[in-house]
Order: C-alpha cells, then structure tokens, then sequence
C-alpha cells in the first residue's frame, strides 16, 4: 500500500495542475501577442519619421498610428461578448488568433498610410477580444486557490512582447518586423487546438456530459464523483441568475452586487490608463529622445523592456500570498513618486537648467514606474474584471470594461502630444502622478479583498452577505493529495 500511496501522489502531482497550467499558459501566450501589437510604434514610428523613409509621416500622422490600435479596441471589445456566448471561449480564441495575424498581414502589405491605418485598427479589435475573453477564461477554468496568480501573469507576457519589439524593432527593416511579430500568434493558434472549453460554458449551454469531462481533465484526471462536487457549484451559481439571463444588461446596472462589480473594475481600469502606462510605451523612445540622456533612445527602451519583464515574473506569487490590495497600494505608490520625479525633470529642463549631468533620471524613474506598475496596476485590474460579475452578465461586464479601457487609452494616447505641447511635458506627468496618489486611496478604501474566495463567495460579499456566504456555499472539493490517494484506490 505504501508503494501505491507513493506512487497515487506523485501522479498527482504531475496531473493535478500540470494540465490547468498548460491551459492558463496558452491563454496567456496571446497577451504576447497583444504586447507586441501595443509596442510595435515605438521601434516603427521613429522610422516612418525619419528623412527618407518610404513612407514619411508627420508627428500629428504618427499619433494616429499609435492610437487607431486603442480606437479599434473599443469596437473588439463589444464584438467579445457575442462571439464568447455565440461561439464559447475557445473557438473565440482561435477566430481571433486569425484576425490579429490578418491585422499584421495588412500592415506588412501596406504601400500608404491609409493601409498602416486599416492595419492598426484590426489590431486593436483583436486586442480587445483577448483581453476581454482570457481573463473570463481563466477565472472560469482555474480552482479558487490557483485563480488570482494565473490570472495575474498577464503582464509577464505582455511585457514579453514589448521587449521582442524593443529588442528587435531598431535593427530590422519594417517588413522583418512584423514577420517576427505574426510568429506568436502563429504558436498560440496551434495550442489553442489543444486546450478545453470552459466549463461554466458548456454547462450553460446544457453540455454537462462534456463539462463534467473537461472539468476532470483540468483538475488532474480526478474521478468523475469528485469532479460533479464543483460541476454541482458551477451548476449553483449558473441557476441562481439564469431567469436573469435575458434582462442581462439591466441586471448589470439594477443588481447591486454587479453595479458594485463595474464601479469597482472600471473604476481600476481608469485608474490604469490614467497612471501614464500607455503614453510612456507608445512614445518610449521619442521620450528618450527629449531627454538627451546618454543612452540611445533604442537602449534605453530595451532597459524599460526588461525590467518590466523581471518585474512581472514577481507579480503572481505575490497576489496569491497577499491578495489583490497590497499589490495595488506599492504599486500606485511606486508610481506616483515615479512620475512626480519625471515631471520636475521635465519642468527644470523646461526652465533651461542643465541637465546634462542628470541623464540617468529619466532612466530611472521610468524604470521605477514600469516595475511597480508591473506589480500591481499593471495585471490586477484585468484580473478583478474576470472575476467579480455574475454569471449572466460576465460577458458583458467584461466587454463593457475592456471597450471603456481601450476608449481610455485611445484618448490619452492621441493628445498626449498636444497636451505636452499647451501644459509642457513636466505637467502632463504631474497629471498622471495626481492620478496614482487617487488610485492609492481608490484601492485603500473602497476595493474589497477577495483573496481565497471562490466566485460565488465573491457575489456574496458584493451584495453585502459575506457574514452568510460561508453558511450557505457549499465549499468547493479540495483535491489534497490525501482524498486524491483516496480516490484513485477507490
């Protein structure tokens, strides 16, 4: 017996998660892809610029090819709901898989600026839908104790992607460069053929056989019983809102428990964009290039690459120990001091002090902000839009948010020229600073912790019923190595 015990646990320590990972990996491999879509500007930009390129834009021209991507994200992000309950999560991910690819295909081929133009903005919708439809994913497939640091590896891959293009974008022609970018996406679409569907979905679609089996394949191959506990919950919480699932968008704005939820994530996601994130990556190395620091503006772009990158492998371990609120606070703090530094160097430059000798600070504290952005505002907020709605309105809900935080990025990204050039460079980053020292209070005060909390429990303490939610949940089965040595020799 004491060799089969042996031999039951170490099974299931290859099995038990080994098979959730594989599906949260290949989810989060797609905001790769999105990294490199979002960064793909700030190489190209300074070439379609430069004296002599095949295509000379001007810098009002430029700002419209850095922001079309977040003004195509706002129409992807409600084309997601429909295509998530209309075609599920899976075939939803590989549809858009196609979409980026074609996107990329587009800018490669274009011969004029209307072509980068139509190129960009089919980016963005396929942007949008994967950051819509991963988080929903992952919140669905991933057990309660494991949900927060998957859902938080987004920046890890995001950041990957910004660092492919900075690393590669300044010493490749434009065309090499987008080949390198479609090749991502080109391994995302071959192991979305082997990952399941989600089974909130299929049970919601009445598939319960098909549930049942994915749901065991996800949490280890676990018998068959012990998966039906957690199918039942799912089950629980699909049924307490499937009278509602009709009325689905005034039940986004009349439940309580759901108004909460959307103040709360867009309330984050504001708070994102407003911390400066996509200003500093759009224009990172035209930023550079103001400072007249003694890095190459290339360089300096590749440091901010890969410290956001070591940045984000720091992120999952600490939301699964801490939660979502700690995160949030260092990193809104980190921030606001970041930002602030960078506005008095602009602001001394613009006073026409030497900074000669102060090259270094603009690397600094952009380096600054990118980690502690990294930790908290950076991932957390897509993770609490996967996981805070209701079952009948998370499709919505999420594709509200992410059409909000796109619309969000469009704006700032598209007048942050113009409003440097009114207020000065110092005051736009005094803005977004102002802004992090309110992201601070938002998260200290108003944003509930929901660390170990499954998400039923997470409605519950919502609407106000956290004193009950653990008297009236059924907790979810612990798969332990002890019920799982159980199990197998039963």
């Amino acid at each position: 017996m004491g060799t089969e015990s042996v031999s039951h646990e170490r099974e299931y320590c290859m099995l038990n998660h080994s098979r959730l990972y594989f599906s949260a990996f290949a989810a989060n491999l797609a905001y790769f892809s999105c990294g490199c879509s979002l960064s793909w500007t700030s190489p190209s930009l300074p070439k379609l610029m430069a004296d002599g390129s095949w295509l000379q834009i001007t810098e009002a021209q430029g700002s419209w090819v850095g922001s079309l991507l977040m003004l195509g994200g706002t129409l992807g992000a409600f084309l997601a709901g429909p295509a998530l309950d209309m075609f599920g999560r899976k075939r939803t991910f590989q549809g858009n898989t196609l979409l980026l690819l074609f996107g990329w295909f587009v800018l490669g081929s274009a011969n004029s600026l209307a072509g980068i133009f139509i190129g960009r903005f089919l980016q963005g919708i396929a942007v949008a839908i994967y950051f819509t439809a991963i988080p929903l994913y992952l919140g669905e497939i991933a057990e309660k104790s494991q949900r927060a640091a998957i859902a938080s590896c987004s920046e890890l891959f995001v950041s990957c992607g910004y660092m492919l293009e900075y690393i590669i974008g300044p010493s490749v022609t434009y065309t090499t460069l987008v080949y390198c970018s479609c090749i991502i996406p080109l391994i995302s679409l071959f192991l979305f053929l082997w990952i399941p569907e989600s089974p909130y979905y299929l049970l919601a679609k009445g598939r319960r056989t098909k549930a049942m089996k994915w749901l065991s394949w996800l949490r280890g191959n676990v018998s068959l019983s012990s998966a039906s506990e957690e199918l039942a919950l799912i089950q629980a919480s699909l049924q307490n809102y499937e009278e509602d699932r009709r009325n689905s968008f005034s039940d986004l704005f009349t439940n309580y428990g759901n108004l909460r939820a959307l103040y709360l994530a867009n309330g984050l996601l504001f708070l994102q964009q407003f911390s400066g994130i996509n200003v500093v990556l759009f224009y990172a190395q035209p930023i550079f290039m103001k400072t007249g620091a003694s890095f190459s503006s290339s360089v300096s772009a590749m440091i901010v690459g890969a410290v956001q990158t070591m940045s984000a492998c720091f992120t999952p371990p600490l939301v699964k120990r801490y939660g979502f609120k700690p995160p949030l606070l260092v990193s809104a703090s980190g921030m606001t001091i970041a930002q602030g530094v960078l506005g008095l160097y602009f602001y001394l430059e613009y006073k026409q002090h030497d900074m000669s000798s102060f090259g270094l600070i603009p690397v600094s504290c952009l380096v600054l902000y990118i980690h502690t952005y990294c930790l908290g505002f950076g991932p957390v907020p897509w993770a609490v839009v996967g996981e805070l709605f209701s079952p009948n309105v998370r499709s919505l809900a999420s594709s509200i948010s992410t059409s909000f935080s796109f619309f969000l990025a469009f704006v700032l990204t598209k007048c942050f020229i113009n409003l440097s050039n009114v207020l000065g460079t110092f005051a736009a980053f005094w803005l977004f600073s102002i802004w992090c020292i309110i992201g601070f209070l938002f998260v200290l005060f108003l944003l509930p912790n929901t660390r170990g909390l499954s998400l039923m429990e997470i409605q519950d303490l919502l609407c106000g019923r956290t004193s009950l939610a653990s008297m009236r949940t059924p907790q979810p089965p612990r798969y332990s190595r002890k019920n799982y040595i159980q199990i197998s020799q039963q």
